[in-house]
Order: structure tokens, then C-alpha cells, then sequence
């Protein structure tokens, strides 16, 4: 045999420096581990449970990563977390009943009070009397349940001739709230 070339290869790995478990060899991940460093809660985030709306089962993220805590799901994760951070929200998403979109709040909120006392999340739902509407996952802490309420209520606007909307946790029913009562 006959050796036409020998190469040598570098390989450059991207690694957090505060989530050392978190690392990538392709470049185009760089900005979100160092995006991580600087926000280092994202982490516990979108790995655990606590949170409903970014949290490891969430629905908001693509299938083959909600349920998922590999080193490349975790990565997607924080990349939708950041996205949603940033004004650069998918399309499909974009409200404008207002400068920023309801999910810019959601994942703002979620970032700023997931260390919070009583942080906790849940389905919030829009019914008009019969049936149900519009509906989305937001974390709140006890204290700001209101805000998250309104915010909630915002975005929905007077559609549909809504008449309640229910937090629930798990299919459960856990808050049912009288529209009229929302200001």
C-alpha cells in the first residue's frame, strides 16, 4: 500500500464555560454558548420541569427535542429560548397588537422570575361559553399572576365574545377566571 496523504485535523470545540456539559464543534453554535455564559439559568430552564412554558416537556419546541436533554436538544432549546428573547421571532408568531409579541413577554418573564418564589406555569385558555379558543403556556409566580393575566387577556382582545379563561396544569383545571373580572 501506498499512502498518497496524511492530514492532520484541528478541531475546534465551543464549550460553556458556566454549563461545561454543554459543547458543540460547529461553529454557527458558538453565539448561543456564549449567549448560556451570560444567562446560565437557561440552562436549568429548559432541562427541568419547572418551567411550562421553556421547560423540558414543553410543546413549543420542534418533537425531537421536547422531551429530550441531549447536548444538541438542549442547544435547539436555548436557541428557541434566545430567539424568543430577541425581536427575531418566527413569523407565524409575530402579533401586532403590539411592539413586542406576546412571546417576547413570555420568554423575558420566564428568564427574569424562573428563580422566583412560587414560579410555576400553565395552559391558559380563552372560552366564549361553549367552546374553547385561543390558548398558550405561560410561566407566572403567585404575585404576578395578574400581570401575566392581563397580558394574557391582551393578547386574546375581545375575540370570540370570551367569556372565562382557565389556567390549567396537566389537564387539570386549576384557576378559572371571569373575563369581566380582568382589567
Amino acid at each position: 500500500m501506498k499512502i498518497t496523504e496524511e492530514k492532520n485535523t484541528f478541531l475546534r470545540t465551543y464549550r460553556s464555560e458556566k454549563c461545561p456539559e454543554i459543547f458543540s464543534n460547529d461553529g454557527r453554535d458558538r453565539e448561543i454558548i456564549e449567549w448560556l455564559d451570560e444567562n446560565p439559568v437557561a440552562y436549568s430552564i429548559v432541562t427541568g420541569t419547572k418551567s411550562k412554558a421553556f421547560g423540558k416537556n414543553s410543546s413549543f419546541y420542534v418533537t425531537w427535542v421536547q422531551n429530550n436533554n441531549s447536548v444538541a436538544a438542549v442547544i435547539e432549546k436555548l436557541a428557541t429560548l434566545k430567539r424568543h428573547l430577541s425581536d427575531k421571532v418566527e413569523k407565524w408568531l409575530v402579533e401586532t397588537w403590539r411592539n413586542e409579541t406576546i412571546f417576547n413577554y413570555r420568554a423575558k418573564f420566564t428568564l427574569e422570575h424562573y428563580k422566583d418564589k412560587g414560579f410555576t406555569g400553565g395552559f391558559f385558555q380563552q372560552w366564549d361559553g361553549e367552546k374553547s379558543w385561543y390558548g398558550t403556556t405561560f410561566d407566572y409566580t403567585p404575585e404576578l399572576f395578574n400581570e401575566v393575566l392581563r397580558e394574557f387577556r391582551n393578547w386574546i382582545g375581545y375575540s370570540h365574545g370570551t367569556t372565562r379563561i382557565t389556567v390549567s396544569i396537566e389537564g387539570k383545571i386549576m384557576k378559572e377566571i371571569d373575563n369581566l373580572l380582568i382589567i
